[in-house]
């Protein structure tokens, strides 16, 4: 898997998905998502420059049709990569199975993202299968690029996640359902189904929604946060664990002006954030917990000496 052509698919998928997601982040915040009328096109008249600019980024289509775009080239790419995985015994497990995961999630997410187009109405737990989905295939790509790029020639990666990675990964998956409660805690056409941390009492919207959820989600904020420095505090200075950390006061700042001022007109670089801050976590956890397969782990001083007798 050191070939450097299937290196670049597993990257281009990688790429590819995370704009995907990041895109249907900013489709969200800009409530773009219904200004093309109908899929996998859009009407000509609707492309057409119109407003103001400083409306550029509000009801735009051309944004709907970048992360259409963007989506319709993440499904197929993560599905060569999955075939050129799947006939690869040297591949390993680990990218077979990620590869075939991608391609699950596009499939629900692409399903699910053309059926809001067209007016299809899902309950919450359908949306939250495809924000799940996609955020599924977004560090399932990133995983398997990684082991592409870390394993040797006909020897797959080591997985020996180390204590910064562990942290990373817990702080992961704490934001995964934090998302999806989200989706839960939210009320009618509130800003908090969007990708994003929570701000208190944004809209009044989300009054109807469920407050013991939105307390929820400020407890896993809080404690994902905790697990971003713990990460940052319990390895290397790598640059992921800095860029985690400087996502982390981001998003943080962003949510403090959108609180104070009342308005969301921050909301797409706030979700943007919020999903580069997940991708840079994951691709942490990810780069800390495979070797490269010809390393081989040294004891070190303590451990030799606490050996001897």
């Amino acid at each position: 898997m050191s070939n450097p052509a299937t290196r670049r698919l597993f990257s281009a998928a990688a790429l590819f998905t995370l704009l995907a997601v990041a895109m249907g982040s900013v489709v969200c915040a800009t409530q773009s998502g219904f200004e093309c009328g109908h899929w996998p096109g859009c009407d000509a008249n609707a492309l057409l420059p119109n407003g103001p600019l400083t409306a550029a980024l509000f009801k735009n289509p051309w944004i709907e049709m970048v992360h259409r775009t963007s989506a319709i080239l993440a499904g197929p790419t993560a599905l060569i990569a999955a075939v050129v995985a799947a006939r690869r015994r040297d591949a390993g497990a680990l990218v077979k199975v990620l590869s075939w995961v991608a391609v699950a999630g596009a499939i629900v997410a692409g399903y699910v993202g053309r059926g809001v187009v067209i007016g299809q109405r899902f309950p919450a737990w359908v949306s939250a299968a495809d924000l799940g989905s996609a955020l599924a295939a977004m560090m399932a790509t990133l995983v398997a690029a990684v082991a592409v790029r870390r394993a040797a020639p006909g020897t797959p990666a080591v997985w020996a996640p180390s204590r910064q990675a562990r942290l990373a990964w817990s702080a992961v998956g704490v934001l995964l359902v934090m998302h999806l409660v989200s989706l839960y805690a939210a009320g009618p056409g509130s800003y908090t189904r969007c990708m994003s941390w929570p701000v208190w009492g944004l809209l009044s919207a989300d009054a109807a929604g469920s407050l013991p959820l939105q307390y929820a989600r400020f407890a896993l904020a809080g404690l994902a946060a905790l697990l971003i420095v713990a990460a940052f505090a319990a390895g290397p200075r790598a640059r992921a664990a800095q860029a985690s950390v400087a996502l982390l006061v981001i998003v943080a700042a962003l949510g403090a002006f959108i609180r104070v001022t009342g308005t969301d007109d921050l909301g797409a670089p706030y979700s943007v954030a919020t999903v580069a801050l997940l991708w840079t976590l994951t691709l942490l956890a990810a780069r800390g917990s495979l070797l490269r397969s010809h390393t081989r782990t040294i004891p070190s001083v303590d451990a030799v000496a606490t050996s001897r007798p």
